[in-house]
């Protein structure tokens, strides 16, 4: 009988010190950050800064992002190739995703409000 192999996501360390550009640590994060997404499409970020308080919040928006109908996450549509609501593929019954065009910018993340909570919900941009 052969063993398992348990692969373990990559855990990326985002200190002050790696968030200066231009210094050599900054551009190791950046690397390892780089073969991470090419490898297993996501990594394990280390911040010591994020209260486990912001921590729990931002579990809970995700919980009930992902608690939402399935016909409402639908209507997360995008441009981008599997980018918009990803899930009820057959093959991988278990899994979801879910890509917000412009997260970086406040129309970005307001837009995707009013498609995924048509009567607000402000509580998921904070």
């Amino acid at each position: 009988m052969g063993s398992l192999i348990q692969h373990k996501l990559p855990i990326i360390d985002f200190t002050k010190e790696n968030l200066k550009p231009g210094t050599t640590s900054w551009y190791k994060a950046s690397k390892d950050v780089v073969l991470a997404l090419e490898e297993y499409g996501c990594f394990v970020a280390e911040f010591d800064e994020v209260s486990l308080e912001l921590h729990g919040k931002v579990f809970q928006a995700l919980e009930e992002l992902f608690d939402l109908p399935t016909a409402t996450k639908m209507q997360n549509k995008s441009s981008k190739p599997l980018y918009g609501y990803v899930g009820q593929i057959p093959v991988v019954p278990l899994y979801e995703s879910m890509g917000i065009d412009d997260a970086n910018t406040l129309e970005g993340i307001q837009n995707f409000i009013k498609v995924m909570w048509p009567n607000g919900n402000d509580g998921f941009r904070y």
